[in-house]
């Protein structure tokens, strides 16, 4: 598949993060799922988003005291058929889609060991 930019190996694992989580992501995720750097991130999110690959929105809340506004990006119908495609062109496979579970909280490091010590 021809596409209107170079796909890099960065390029394809930005891909491949959205293929696997497929929902909307925030930039931070996405260079966290694809384990690169924002700075190398954040202009493929860019390239994808002017090619048609990619929506993006600000987030509508009021993000928490100390922490700037989110810009969520979704892969378009067109931009995931593009992005299956390249993916099984140059990587030979497709990734297995994620079901995303919500983690329970968990104790602070060592409280249960001092309720534990306690009784």
């Amino acid at each position: 598949m021809k596409s209107p930019f170079r796909i890099t190996s960065t390029t394809l694992d930005v891909l491949e993060a959205f293929l696997v989580r497929g929902e909307e992501l925030h930039g931070f995720a996405v260079a966290k799922a694809a384990s690169k750097p924002t700075g190398s991130v954040y202009p493929i999110l860019a390239r994808l988003e002017q090619a048609g690959w990619l929506d993006s929105h600000w987030e509508n809340d009021h993000p928490e005291e100390g922490r700037p506004r989110r810009r969520f990006y979704v892969l378009t119908p067109h931009g995931a058929e593009a992005a299956r495609a390249i993916v099984l062109e140059r990587r030979g496979e497709l990734p297995a889609p994620q079901a995303i579970r919500p983690q329970r909280p968990r104790p602070a490091f060592g409280s249960l060991a001092r309720w534990v010590v306690a009784w």
